[in-house]
């Protein structure tokens, strides 16, 4: 399995609501390149340190939930993973002990004593969760004050939320990326000069590396694309100009580098904005 360093933000918050009152909180990051999500638990009075040190991860093939235990006396949670077709060891009380399976839909089997039910965490995401029903809740909390409002239903949305829509342009922007590459592929094979054929290889290689980067949000991709870009309508149009053998797939092309060149200036623009607007931890002001 391919692994890569993570880059991670604060995504948002899941308030664990039962009878109006939080139970408990959790803590929730992303990876802006691969968009895994790392989860920590907090509860009320809490004050021990976790022993693992940086963001806990669910395991492989899992989704970070909520296992949910309601008794007669209430409702007790743990923050576990968990997949279809696999196992939850679980305890009601000190004296049983259970393996609960999943279903496909993250059903859970009925125990002895509680009643028990998994809460998704990446749906209920800057939301507050009844724990019974396992819906959004849609009433008033017992939170304490945040952001110098009461919270009753969600909190505001986080940076990450705040902005997805916005990210759509390094999507149109890779495709464009991609789109020159294969256009300039294209023209090698309509072109016999050894010399346009070699500017229209390293086109194509700049345009389809400059995709993929893009896409990553990866700094080099806006500067990849945008050499690509120059070096197609200066070296390559100037050489075929010169030979008077600019047909159409070359205007088609041209055109396609100079959108190139606007997305890579903003591209880069964008990029940098994301990374001094990267969310830490503490930045982020607690609900409940």
């Amino acid at each position: 399995m391919q692994t890569h360093q993570h880059d991670v933000i604060y995504f948002g918050v899941v308030n664990l609501v039962e009878k109006n009152k939080i139970i408990g909180t959790i803590d929730v990051w992303r990876c802006r390149g691969c968009n895994d999500l790392f989860c920590e638990d907090k509860r009320f009075g809490a004050t021990d340190l976790a022993p693992e040190v940086g963001f806990p991860k669910a395991d492989f093939g899992s989704k970070w939930a909520a296992l949910i235990c309601t008794r007669d006396t209430g409702s007790n949670w743990t923050l576990t993973s968990a997949k279809p077709g696999g196992t939850i060891a679980h305890s009601c009380t000190p004296e049983t002990k259970l393996e609960l399976k999943v279903g496909n839909d993250y059903n859970l089997e009925q125990g002895p004593i509680g009643k028990h039910r998994i809460i998704l965490i990446e749906k209920f995401v800057n939301t507050a969760v009844d724990v019974e029903s396992g819906q959004k809740h849609g009433g008033t909390t017992d939170a304490y004050q945040a952001l110098g409002k009461p919270f009753s239903l969600t909190p505001p949305l986080s940076a990450a939320i705040a902005q997805s829509s916005k990210l759509q342009f390094f999507n149109i922007a890779s495709a464009v990326f991609i789109l020159s590459g294969f256009l300039a592929a294209i023209s090698v094979y309509a072109q016999t000069m050894l010399m346009s054929r070699i500017v229209l290889t390293i086109v194509t290689v700049a345009g389809l590396s400059a995709g993929y980067l893009m896409f990553r949000k990866h700094p080099v991709g806006p500067l990849l694309g945008a050499a690509g870009a120059v070096t197609g309508l200066v070296i390559y149009n100037g050489t075929v100009i010169a030979a008077n053998a600019l047909g159409i797939t070359d205007y088609i092309l041209s055109a396609a580098l100079i959108a190139d060149l606007v997305l890579a200036w903003t591209g880069r623009t964008r990029i940098n904005t994301l990374r001094k607007q990267a969310w830490h931890p503490l930045d982020m002001p607690a609900y409940g």
